[in-house]
């Protein structure tokens, strides 16, 4: 089903290298985030996956079901996981200054730089291999206390590291509520700077057992159209439909 998703989005066409995707979710979880997780673990390339809120376990478990093997893929150094839940443990008991999370507990003008040194050295290990940059929920920041303006040149910085390495890619993922206006604020702000922007949404009617939810895709480059599905999901991946056409 992960194919199905890629074709859909024509990621099977357009060369994303040295490009963004940003993922806004209007409901918990992003589906899509974990297709093109699994896209780049199966392309064998090399991945640095940022969480803020689940452990390295939770996308074991999904990738399990997707067809791909996070645990393996750790050990042979293909994927280096930066999670928040173990480094925010470790932030509270050390306070070790080269923890990423350095900036709940040492004030700083530029508080995510721990956190954006410690993935360029990541990458910089590397070579001149492609990987992909994977942020898994970037919103959380903000309940860290990070101030907008901060979370905003972390973007920059990141999409800033992929332009200049012609083999990276750069996935974000990002909650928005509608009466959340900093999220919005950013959210339209990291829209302009992203390549590919797809935003996930509820069901306007509730609940159907026929669709989980609608996504809109927006190209900022080439072809620059817009594009409108709706998806269901399942444990195993995503089905992808046309309005209209899911009963199909």
């Amino acid at each position: 089903m992960a194919d199905t998703v890629i074709k859909a989005l024509m990621l099977d066409k357009i060369q994303m290298d040295g490009k963004s995707i940003l993922i806004i979710q209007h409901s918990d979880g992003s589906p899509f985030l974990h297709s093109l997780l699994t896209q780049s673990a199966r392309q064998g390339r090399k991945i640095v996956l940022v969480s803020f809120s689940h452990s390295v376990g939770y996308y074991h478990n999904v990738g399990t079901r997707l067809g791909w093997n996070l645990n393996n893929l750790l050990s042979k150094n293909q994927v280096v996981f930066i999670g928040g839940l173990q480094a925010l443990k470790d932030s509270f008991r050390f306070q070790n200054s080269s923890n990423p999370f350095d900036f709940l507990f040492n004030s700083n003008t530029c508080p995510l730089q721990t956190l954006l040194f410690s993935i360029k050295e990541v990458i910089s290990n590397w070579g001149e291999q492609p990987f992909s940059l994977v942020i898994d929920e970037l919103d959380c920041l903000f309940s860290l206390g990070v101030k907008t303006s901060h979370v905003v040149n972390f973007f920059q910085q990141c999409h800033s590291l992929v332009q200049l390495n012609s083999k990276g890619s750069l996935i974000i993922s990002m909650g928005v509520t509608s009466t959340d206006k900093e999220n919005i604020q950013c959210s339209t702000l990291l829209s302009h700077w992203s390549d590919l922007v797809l935003t996930e949404k509820g069901l306007q009617t509730g609940k159907s057992k026929d669709l989980t939810g609608s996504l809109i895709v927006n190209w900022n480059i080439s072809p620059s159209t817009e594009q409108q599905f709706h998806f269901k999901c399942y444990d195993r991946g995503i089905k992808m439909f046309a309005p209209g056409t899911a009963v199909l």
